[in-house]
């Protein structure tokens, strides 16, 4: 796959480990994928028997189509990535940089059934030399989740990503998230939600960053 990256920019894109996107065999602009979404979508459509001749579901295949490419879906083309800002950390006491934390309320979608998971991601690291725009964490965990995902993988594609921006293995991240394929179907647990946590570095050796970590979440 092409792309308008630098290496390292392409690595922090794709991370360690890759969701399961694959080149197609005949590549498509974006405008060639809605319209081939959208003739997929009217076939599912009428199997469901839905009359696509009524006036609110006329449309309804476009919009998904143009919804999935353009919206949800965007951040299967890595090249969406969000473009990326630093500082040098002028704050260090003795080198050593104070934790950076940061709360993002995202909206995924589960690979496995195609609906939505709802949750927040805490994302936090130790500057090593160089700060990141505080907008561009937000823009990052967008990129992430806005594409078919586990929220096992979502958690380490984001501490990944950080840590090569950031040249550095001190990063946390823990997301909480509610998953409507256990909401609206199977189950049906309406209350339930799923944790998950990855550590590096210091965060993973150190307990009591750990726990200033956790108090950040909790406060």
């Amino acid at each position: 796959m092409k792309t308008n990256f630098k290496d390292d920019t392409k690595e922090a894109a794709v991370t360690r480990f890759p969701s399961p996107i694959k080149d197609l065999p005949t590549p498509m602009n974006d405008e060639e994928k809605i319209a081939y979404i959208a003739e997929r979508f009217r076939e599912i459509m009428n199997v469901l028997g839905l009359d696509l001749e009524d006036e609110s579901l006329s449309r309804t295949p476009y919009r998904v189509a143009k919804m999935y490419v353009k919206e949800i879906f965007s951040g299967l083309d890595i090249n969406q990535f969000p473009e990326i800002s630093f500082m040098e950390d002028h704050y260090q006491i003795n080198g050593k940089g104070n934790m950076v934390f940061v709360k993002v309320h995202f909206t995924s979608f589960c690979e496995h059934h195609f609906v939505p998971m709802s949750g927040v991601a805490y994302v936090a690291y130790l500057p090593k030399e160089k700060l990141i725009g505080l907008s561009k964490i937000p823009r990052i965990v967008k990129f992430f989740a806005r594409r078919p995902q586990i929220q096992e993988r979502l958690t380490v594609q984001i501490a990944d990503s950080l840590a090569t921006l950031l040249e550095t293995e001190d990063v946390a991240v823990s997301i909480t998230a509610e998953h409507f394929c256990v909401a609206a179907r199977g189950i049906e647990d309406q209350n339930g939600h799923t944790t998950t946590n990855t550590f590096r570095g210091q965060f993973d050796s150190v307990s009591s960053l750990r726990q200033e970590f956790f108090e950040a979440i909790n406060n």
